[in-house]
């Protein structure tokens, strides 16, 4: 009799992890011109910087910003990315990118009116690497987000690769925000 109720309750433990281990993050699609809309700061930044800490239950990566041009709103000295290691703890959430110290990026940034804290638009969505390309000319690039996307009518649809020539982002951004440069 023991062994059943043993079976049982190592299937409910399981079904009990199943959701954490299964879930994913369903993002609505963003475009270029919705970012630059809904962003309070568009900035071409270099992470110079990063730690991780509790706040409240949650672990937060916090990147340090060290600001090459801003586009749009104020620069911020740092971004926070719900996920990391803490306190010997980890934690991760769907459809948010790990940033690397040294590394370029061009991010849509908001900040939110309740909390302060400087989120990125659509999580990776507001994420572009600065590339050099082998002509010297700058794109800003994000990679495919393996995340469900759905458009505003709530149908899915397939992310796609973005790559874009950061004098033609920097424009558009200027254009939708009526930023300053740095």
């Amino acid at each position: 009799m023991l062994r059943p109720v043993l079976h049982l309750a190592a299937v409910l433990a399981g079904l009990a992890v199943a959701p954490a281990v299964l879930s994913a993050a369903t993002l609505q699609q963003l475009s270029m011109d919705e970012m630059n809309q809904g962003a309070t700061t568009v900035v071409r930044a270099r992470i110079s910087g990063s730690s991780a800490a509790f706040m409240g239950s949650t672990i937060y990566t916090h990147y340090k910003l060290e600001t090459l041009e801003s586009w749009k709103g104020q620069p911020v000295p740092e971004v926070l990315v719900p996920g990391g290691q803490a306190n010997g703890l980890r934690q991760s959430f769907p459809g948010m990118p790990d940033l690397l110290v040294g590394a370029e990026y061009v991010l849509f940034l908001w900040k939110s009116p309740t909390t302060g804290i400087v989120h990125l638009m659509g999580l990776g969505q507001g994420v572009f690497t600065v590339v050099r390309k082998p002509d010297g000319s700058l794109t800003a690039d994000r990679q495919r987000l393996g995340e469900t996307m759905l458009d505003k009518s709530g149908r899915k649809v397939a992310d796609q690769p973005v790559s874009i020539g950061l004098t033609t982002m920097k424009t558009r951004a200027l254009q939708a925000g009526a930023g300053s440069s740095k």
